[in-house]
């Protein structure tokens, strides 16, 4: 893990939602490599925080560096740049139904401005072999269990080599099992290609199994292992 420059770094942050007060001074460093949870109870704002970061809702107060972009002086312009550097996984996994794998990986490299045919073959090959889903390439998302639409939502987020991987509640909508192994997954992604993974959850059984760094919401505050 290096711990030279994070690739997140807050420093007395206030997030809020409109004029709402979601967390106040909050005061985080993650470095490459590094794996953490972010959990609390519903409302507490781990959604919000990983918004931020991602550059969904602005940095009002305080100051927060994310992937080397100045959260305080993002604008429309520059939000696409840091989300390049930045793989996001959502629960609910937000794969067009009317293309197979490979298009879905295909739109989302051509929108990141990919031009080169062999490049986009190559890349979309080496993510589904890295989230063990090859066999899946021309699979439709209906066709695909919970665990598999995923893996293929991970695959995504690997496109562009980020940084950094926000997951808001990956494992929300999956079976314990499964969950396991989505957790398993991104916890090697971590520490084979030295990405920093925030998981924000609340999938206690999970966390338990494959304990990690924790960062708890609770209060308005974000505070350093599980208190709630």
């Amino acid at each position: 893990m290096n711990k030279t420059n994070p690739v997140v770094e807050l420093v007395d942050a206030s997030i809020y939602q409109k004029d709402n007060l979601i967390l106040e001074s909050v005061n985080l460093n993650l470095f490459a490599g590094e794996f953490a949870y972010l959990v609390g109870r519903t409302g507490t704002g781990k959604t919000s925080l990983l918004k931020t970061l991602y550059g969904d809702l602005p940095l009002k107060h305080g100051w927060g560096k994310v992937a080397g972009f100045d959260l305080t002086q993002l604008n429309w312009r520059l939000i696409p740049y840091l989300r390049r550097k930045l793989g996001i996984v959502f629960q609910d996994f937000h794969l067009l139904m009317d293309r197979n794998v490979e298009d879905n990986l295909r739109f989302a490299l051509e929108a990141t401005e990919w031009r080169d045919e062999h490049e986009i073959n190559k890349r979309i090959t080496n993510v589904l072999a890295n989230v063990d889903t090859s066999h899946k390439r021309f699979a439709m998302p209906y066709e695909l269990s919970g665990g598999e639409q995923q893996r293929i939502v991970i695959a995504r987020a690997l496109l562009n080599d980020p940084v950094l991987i926000l997951a808001d509640e990956p494992t929300g909508n999956l079976d314990p099992k499964t969950s396991e192994d989505i957790i398993r997954l991104l916890q090697l992604i971590s520490r084979e290609t030295d990405t920093t993974v925030l998981v924000g959850t609340h999938d206690f059984y999970t966390i338990e199994r494959f304990p990690a760094k924790m960062l708890t919401c609770i209060e308005k505050k974000v505070v350093e292992g599980y208190k709630l």
